[in-house]
């Protein structure tokens, strides 16, 4: 079921997002912010993004409205996904930016993205430039254009066709979640500057911030449009979505376990394996992570090393404990979500344990 759901929806987000940027297109009248646009436009538009957050919003919202009514508010409400949509895209834009990534969804990150127009720009008009002019652009434009996707969101809300009190709601939850998504960014650099190990309480406060909250905020932006019951259905879809979105993470960080020994980061499997490890294999995953650059080798000692503690054992249990979690919130969602959707979420939470990528 879950397959299919998404199939549809996914098609639907995605034009929505198309009509979006063709009408904020024909709005800007400057033929250089016309640009910025296009460009903007081209890294959403990829053809291997999830868009799990819109169908996430559109899941709560036709789980909790009065099926009557959904044909003739499913539009708005798609219309409306996108906002989130934009808010996660904002956050990987600043993300990739800070962490200096070159490659996102197998094209280049935004700021590399426009580092490169400008370049080719450049070598088209034979204008001569300081090479180090370019990555100052593509930095500057990921900042800038990281934020105004954040704008561009709350505005999709605020001139949505809702009544005004839920818009006023739903803003407010749009405004926590960009909240959420900047102070775990500000703490999580504090950290990886500071040469931290996080302890697995505070990974899992960060995991929430960066991915959870995001996942929560678009379900309750959904139902709070659905008109749903804050007590008796909101909050306990909250707090399933809560725990889905940080087995989300944790299942992130198992797949990407290689990558992350390759940049020296300390997520979870590394957290759950210092807990456990013995004198040598203290010693000897120190002494890779000082080194300059990390080897294919180096990687399959430490891998080997989180083996032998059962670093990802004990993740892959720590991931499944929390979709049983939520599913058991999903149970208090009174009155229930409508068939589909509650089969949908329960579903989703399998999913986002068992996923391969």
């Amino acid at each position: 079921m879950i397959e299919k759901f998404f199939e549809s929806e996914y098609r639907a987000v995605n034009k929505q997002l198309e009509a979006y940027f063709r009408n904020l297109n024909k709005r800007e009248t400057d033929s250089l912010f016309n640009d910025f646009i296009i460009q903007f436009k081209d890294f959403i538009l990829n053809d291997k993004a999830k868009r799990l957050h819109p169908v996430i919003l559109i899941a709560a919202f036709s789980g909790i409205i009065n099926p009557m009514y959904l044909e003739d508010k499913i539009n708005e409400i798609r219309k409306v996904s996108i906002a989130v949509e934009l808010l996660h895209n904002a956050h990987l834009i600043q993300d990739d930016l800070i962490d200096n990534d070159e490659v996102r969804r197998g094209v280049p990150t935004f700021h590399r993205q426009m580092k490169l127009e400008i370049e080719e720009i450049y070598r088209s008009n034979n204008h001569q430039t300081d090479p180090q002019k370019s990555p100052y652009f593509g930095r500057d434009m990921g900042i800038l254009g990281g934020t105004y996707a954040y704008v561009l969101g709350m505005d999709i809300i605020k001139n949505s066709n809702f009544q005004n009190k839920l818009k006023l709601m739903a803003v407010k939850e749009y405004t926590e979640a960009v909240d959420y998504l900047l102070k775990g960014q500000i703490i999580e650099e504090y950290m990886n500057y500071h040469n931290l190990t996080m302890s697995l309480e505070q990974y899992l406060n960060i995991a929430e911030m960066l991915r959870a909250r995001v996942f929560e905020k678009s379900a309750r932006i959904g139902a709070i449009l659905a008109k749903g019951n804050i007590h008796y259905q909101i909050n306990p879809l909250s707090e399933a979505m809560l725990r889905i979105g940080q087995s989300y993470a944790i299942r992130d960080d198992i797949l990407d376990m290689r990558d992350d020994i390759r940049g020296k980061k300390k997520k979870i499997i590394y957290i759950l394996a210092v807990q456990n490890t013995n004198e040598e294999q203290s010693k000897k995953i120190n002494e890779i992570y000082n080194k300059e650059k990390i080897t294919d080798a180096d990687v399959d000692k430490v891998e080997r090393i989180f083996g032998e503690t059962n670093a990802v054992v004990i993740a892959e249990h720590l991931s499944k404990n929390l979709v049983s979690q939520a599913k058991t919130y999903l149970k208090d969602v009174y009155p229930d979500l409508n068939k589909q959707e509650k089969e949908f979420f329960n579903e989703f939470a399998d999913f986002i344990y068992l996923r391969q990528s």
